[in-house]
């Protein structure tokens, strides 16, 4: 009889291997057969842990964990206690793999966690957690993404102007080897705004070869009518001219042949843009679980809302796709359309965080805009 308990004791250590070999490695691959030896590995990997209890300086960069591999970080535990009631969108988490010297983790603390604007809310998901604990400043930060690393350095950085003791706990296991084609975590924080009705914020650039895992996504309505239609368009293997066309949201880049007609509308009955996505999005609440509106905050493993949409105008929403990656072997244009409804003009401040793993190199992202900026609404 399946007994639970024995397999959480048994099983667990190797499923975030397990979980990246799926991943990249997939059955229809045919060297599928490389990743069997280290869900047996896995059970032989030796356990560490990086922490420390530290004060924290303005414009200090703080490393909390400086790894040699091959390892997996599995979860990592942070908080502070700041009398700043933004502070976690003032503190940038960077992650940095195998000597890399441009990061491939990049975004504000609060964010990453799945809150925006620099908010404490309940976010229970199964990537991410933030539990608030009393007065703002205090929260509780998790994550359980695995991490793969032959070298890794994770760093803080304090863009406040307030000096906090700062408390980490990174876990992580060493291996014997990685799987084949392990791809590294990225996340990115992106922002636009104004953001038009019609137009769209691109949520992922990303060339290569991985997997888009998903996203925190956070808008400021700055006009009247509701958030909701829109959706997620997803691009995936594109050309040179259609990347180009999707960057820019200019047809113009297409040889007159390949532009789509005049009047066309996407399956959600809103007008197309320049490239017919690989994968069309219907409605925005839609693509984070939700019909028929944003109606109230709720926590689930995979999507949820973290902050209400009464809540000023303003709405954070998750939603993770660890049970249902979306792979691309050569790029992906992540994209999410600006709508509305009822409503013939609007703009709106968007701001994410999208996960992914792919292989190394990645795009250098932006220069990160400073904590004012990005805390600002813009106008």
């Amino acid at each position: 009889m399946f007994n639970l308990t024995r397999f959480w004791k048994t099983g667990a250590p190797c499923i975030c291997l397990v979980f990246i070999a799926v991943l990249f490695g997939g059955c229809g691959r045919r060297d599928c057969k490389t990743f069997l030896p280290h869900y047996a590995l896995a059970l032989n990997e030796t356990s560490h842990r990086a922490s420390q209890v530290v004060g924290f300086k303005p414009g200090q960069r703080l490393v909390i964990a400086d790894l040699r591999g091959p390892g997996v970080i599995r979860h990592i535990w942070l908080t502070t206690q700041a009398q700043d009631s933004q502070i976690y969108g003032k503190i940038v988490l960077r992650a940095f793999w195998d000597g890399e010297p441009h990061p491939s983790i990049e975004a504000p603390l609060g964010d990453f966690f799945g809150t925006g604007f620099g908010e404490e809310r309940t976010v229970l998901s199964a990537a991410v957690e933030m539990i608030p604990s009393g007065p703002p400043g205090r929260a509780a930060l998790t994550c359980r993404l695995p991490m793969p690393f032959e070298q890794a350095r994770l760093e803080l950085e304090n863009q406040s102007d307030e000096e906090v003791p700062m408390f980490s706990i990174v876990n992580w296991s060493a291996v014997p080897r990685l799987p084949q084609g392990a791809g590294r975590l990225h996340a990115q924080w992106r922002r636009s705004g104004p953001v038009n009705r019609g137009q769209g914020h691109i949520a992922l650039l990303a060339k290569g070869e991985g997997a888009y895992i998903g996203m925190v996504f956070s808008i400021h309505r700055l006009g009247e009518g509701a958030w909701v239609e829109g959706g997620d368009d997803v691009y995936i293997n594109l050309d040179e001219a259609e990347w180009k066309a999707i960057e820019t949201w200019d047809a113009a880049h297409l040889p007159a042949d390949r532009r789509i007609p005049a009047g066309e509308r996407s399956v959600a009955n809103q007008p197309m843009g320049p490239v017919r996505p690989t994968l069309a999005g219907v409605g925005l609440e839609d693509y984070f679980g939700m019909s028929w509106g944003f109606r109230e905050t709720c926590q689930g493993a995979y999507h949820g809302i973290s902050l209400g949409p009464e809540d000023e105008n303003r709405l954070t929403a998750y939603r993770f796709h660890l049970l249902d990656p979306i792979r691309f072997q050569k790029n992906i244009i992540v994209h999410m359309r600006n709508h509305g409804w009822d409503v013939q003009a609007r703009a709106d401040d968007i701001a994410t965080v999208a996960f992914w793993y792919q292989n190394e190199p990645h795009l250098t992202f932006p220069e990160l805009p400073a904590a004012d900026t990005r805390l600002r609404p813009v106008e």
